[in-house]
């Protein structure tokens, strides 16, 4: 028997896959027009923000459970630089971005979603 081949299909086994990330529309849009808003306060601003919210939304993807519910299903992420906080749900093993919320806004708009 060797150990080291039975601890690696172990491992194998024990790792999850990674979940598909989809945006609506809504988290889209705001991802967008914050992006295009910092990258206007300051040359390479936009871009930090983008690699920000794209490192969160790859941890998202690969431990969708690791984040706090915060309302009936929804699950938030923190951003830790920037003032935003990503609202997701996951179905089966797609995570739906429902939103990518500046913190200052309103609260109630947060788990709204357009239908």
């Amino acid at each position: 028997m060797v150990i080291g081949e039975e601890k690696g299909s172990l491992l194998k086994s024990c790792q999850m896959k990674r979940s598909q990330v989809i945006l609506t529309q809504k988290a889209e849009k705001n991802y967008i027009n914050s992006f295009v808003y910092y990258q206007k306060q300051q040359k390479g601003l936009g871009l930090r923000f983008e690699n920000e919210v794209d490192e969160m939304l790859d941890a998202i993807s690969n431990h969708p459970l690791l984040f706090q519910r915060k309302y009936k299903h929804y699950r938030e992420a923190v951003l830790k630089v920037f003032p935003f906080v990503i609202v997701y749900e996951i179905n089966l093993n797609i995570v739906v971005v429902m939103d990518i919320f500046h913190v200052k806004r309103n609260p109630g708009k947060k788990n709204k979603r357009k239908k």
